[in-house]
């Protein structure tokens, strides 16, 4: 609870305690008038001073009663004061003009300085607990000196003695009220600011986060859970929101052994696998579920397979490579023989061939163990394109045809140049071999541009092959699986990570007829756009 909260409502407090005092004084007013028009008022007032009574006691009416209309906002420190020490003198008047029977409205007095050390506190208190002491006395001296009066001597010594004693102890009882309530504050503020933390961390956590009633109505969501389940701001039950976890919900319910499936609300969002931990209060009983990325999590599982079995196949591959580089270079030596028939010749060339094909897998596989940081520049996009189009011989396929369909606006990114070549020369490759298996036609077609979304620049490669299946595209960039028998299962997952190492992705974003992988740069810069900044 911030500070200026605290003092509004401890200044509200005040103002309501002086409210109650007011109207505790306008009561006593009445009671005052009442007493002087009645039987009471003789033992009250002297035949002497009826008149004089009556009077003062309309005026003290009335003056609490102007106290009480002209209090509509919380007064400061001075204007209590004020009020009580004018509660002080006119309480002495009435009991200056009292019969000796009624002494016992000095006791009045009493509560009038109890109500300001409540209101006040500190020397200001003490001060008006001096002021009443005062009060008695001076009616106690003029009680001894007049003769008239001497008949309604009072205790002074002992009455301002109860008038201190009282103030003290409601001093004391005060201050101890104060500090508890300001370690009720400051308790208050510790857990509203750890509630706001609570707050914050929960909504920006990865995992999504939702708790509903036993209704099924949606009590808190956060930001995750919005982007899981692609569902509006304000959903008030778990129906709305999202049917498939509703029904995953529901299955849970009925068998809270059993893990409830995975879903996705939509191709563009990931999938996700939800779990439910139910929790009680003193109300009713709540839900938690947790919504966690199955992507985010195959890829940490991923990522710890791969430290693993990099440290194991580099050591495989270091083991291979020298046996592997004696059979090549035998090979080399025994292809030299002039004395080799055409059989031979061809087992020789079956085991270089094979050789070679060898040492390509162990290159990959070494490159997961050994990648390089990246270094990146600025490249024109379109002019590099270009420029690797003209320098990349595609060596396997005749006379390929290329087409390239730059943006219109020139595009700046950062990245690899090396790196970027690699990705490339990769998803083209795959692109022809692809379109020269169903057309027997190496085709293949870039495109450059800006995505609609978010202004990113992307360089499309698309192929005109056969196009892909549901069951290779939930591989499709998992390490080691392939489709063609000579494969690797390598080439997509490394492009991948070279992209991703270049702050890059890499998607899939048409699947038939042909395939279109998209790489999106996430460091882009239009030129044109600082041109008409500069033209401005």
């Amino acid at each position: 609870m911030p500070v200026t909260v605290y003092n509004n409502e401890l200044s509200n407090r005040r103002f309501h305690a002086l409210r109650v005092y007011n109207l505790y004084r306008a009561i006593l007013g009445l009671l005052f008038i009442a007493a002087a028009f009645s039987p009471i008022g003789k033992e009250l007032i002297t035949p002497d001073t009826s008149i004089h009574f009556k009077v003062f006691a309309f005026i003290y009416l009335g003056i609490n009663m102007l106290i009480i209309a002209i209090s509509r906002k919380p007064p400061n420190t001075i204007q209590i004061f004020t009020i009580v020490c004018l509660d002080i003198v006119l309480l002495s008047l009435l009991f200056y003009l009292s019969r000796k029977q009624a002494t016992g409205l000095g006791n009045l007095l009493i509560v009038s300085v109890a109500a300001g050390n409540i209101l006040l506190k500190g020397r200001t208190g003490i001060a008006i607990a001096a002021l009443a002491t005062l009060c008695i006395i001076a009616l106690s001296i003029y009680q001894t000196l007049v003769p008239d009066q001497q008949s309604k001597s009072i205790n002074a010594g002992l009455l301002g003695a109860i008038i201190f004693a009282t103030a003290i102890f409601v001093q004391s009882l005060s201050e101890r009220i104060r500090r508890s309530e300001e370690l009720a504050r400051q308790r208050s503020t510790e857990f509203y600011n750890l509630q706001k933390l609570n707050q914050l961390i929960i909504q920006r956590m990865r995992t999504g986060i939702l708790v509903i009633d036993a209704h099924e109505r949606i009590i808190m969501m956060n930001q995750a859970s919005h982007l899981f389940l692609n569902s509006p701001v304000q959903t008030p039950t778990l129906l709305q929101a999202s049917p498939d976890l509703h029904a995953c919900y529901q299955q849970w319910k009925e068998s809270p052994e059993q893990m409830p499936k995975p879903f996705q609300t939509s191709p563009d969002r990931p999938k996700v696998q939800s779990s439910f931990t139910q929790i009680y209060d003193n109300e009713s009983s709540k839900v938690i579920i947790f919504l966690d990325d199955l992507t985010a999590l195959n890829q940490q599982a991923q990522q710890l397979k791969l430290a693993s079995l990099g440290k194991l196949t580099a050591a495989i591959a270091h083991e291979i490579r020298n046996p592997l580089g004696a059979i090549s270079h035998a090979a080399q030596l025994l292809n030299e023989s002039d004395q080799l028939n055409n059989a031979d010749q061809r087992l020789i060339e079956i085991i270089q061939n094979h050789s070679r094909r060898m040492n390509i897998i162990i290159e990959n596989v070494l490159q997961l163990t050994r990648r390089k940081t990246s270094n990146p520049q600025t490249l024109l996009l379109n002019d590099w394109i270009k420029q690797f189009l003209t320098e990349e011989p595609f060596p396997g396929f005749s006379n390929p045809v290329i087409s390239f369909l730059p943006s219109p606006l020139p595009i700046q990114v950062m990245a690899d140049p090396d790196q970027i070549t690699q990705v490339v020369t990769n998803l083209c490759q795959n692109g022809l071999r692809y379109s020269f298996k169903k057309n027997q036609q190496a085709t293949l077609q870039l495109h450059t541009g800006l995505r609609e979304d978010n202004g990113l620049p992307y360089l499309d490669i698309t192929d005109n092959g056969p196009g892909m299946k549901p069951e290779v595209r939930n591989h499709l960039f998992e390490p080691f699986y392939t489709t063609e028998p000579r494969g690797t299962g390598l080439g997509l997952y490394i492009s991948k990570e070279l992209c991703e190492a270049n702050q890059a992705t890499l998607e899939l974003v048409q699947y038939e007829p042909g395939c279109t992988f998209r790489i999106t740069f996430t460091h882009g810069q239009q030129e044109s756009l600082h041109l008409n900044d500069t033209d401005e």
